[in-house]
């Protein structure tokens, strides 16, 4: 069988990290083929978010970094799988469609859940968020020329082989900026698909002037470092872009 792998990159989710293992088709896509493994990426969380992924079957990844890039990018060195599926903890994303998104894995080497192409729940994104999501978007698109509505979506889906050659350097939120630009750099297809977004339960995280400040920042950076306009650091390329 080939295996998928769900990576949740979470930080004090004891409220909903449940309900996102939960509602991971996992007996679908048995039935498709894949054997299913669910991994949640933390190391910070002070409340019970460990304990209550471990009692629901999630195998746990320790992170020592500071920051959602930061995990994200442990969990691609560590994980070995066919497809891996990327999903924030907060239960705000449909992780109902993954089998979609494998099917779409099947002839396309990155697929995207649109929250702007598909439906947005009364409260679940500030008109602030959209608008700065909308232009974080235009900006990706004037510099990579990326084609998708929806550059900050938490619902991302990988073949293993594109990772494999993804040379990721983002720490915090600026991590999907980082993921679309490595996609074009590295002329990935990508499939789009629209998707549900529900209101988040307890406070977000993000700060929305301040992370999209950052967000757009790093746009600039790694479309800058492509066209040669500054030196590359060293130290700024994944592990995830070395073989397993």
């Amino acid at each position: 069988m080939q295996s998928v792998a769900i990576v949740i990159p979470t930080l004090n989710e004891e409220r909903s990290i449940g309900r996102v293992i939960e509602r991971i088709p996992i007996s679908d896509l048995s039935k498709d083929g894949f054997e299913t493994t669910p991994y949640v990426v933390d190391g910070r969380s002070i409340d019970a978010t460990r304990e209550i992924a471990e009692r629901k079957g999630a195998r746990i990844i320790f992170d020592e970094g500071n920051g959602k890039g930061a995990a994200i990018r442990t969990a691609f060195s560590a994980v070995d799988a066919d497809y891996l599926i990327m999903v924030d903890g907060d239960d705000t994303y449909p992780v109902e469609v993954v089998r979609e998104m494998v099917q779409h894995l099947q002839t396309h080497d990155v697929v995207v859940g649109s929250r702007l192409n598909g439906t947005i729940e009364p409260g679940a994104m500030t008109r602030l968020n959209i608008v700065g999501n909308k232009l974080l978007t235009l900006l990706a698109h004037v510099l990579f020329q990326a084609k998708i509505s929806d550059l900050c979506t938490g619902l991302w889906g990988f073949r293993s082989d594109a990772v494999r050659r993804f040379e990721l350097a983002a720490s915090g939120f600026e991590l999907e900026a980082d993921l679309l630009a490595e996609c074009m750099l590295k002329e990935c297809r990508i499939a789009e698909i629209p998707i549900t977004y529900r209101a988040r339960q307890d406070r977000p995280k993000l700060a929305s002037l301040k992370d999209g400040w950052k967000i757009g920042l790093h746009l600039i950076r790694k479309w800058r470092l492509n066209q040669g306009l500054i030196p590359r650091e060293k130290g700024a390329v994944s592990d995830a872009s070395s073989e397993r």
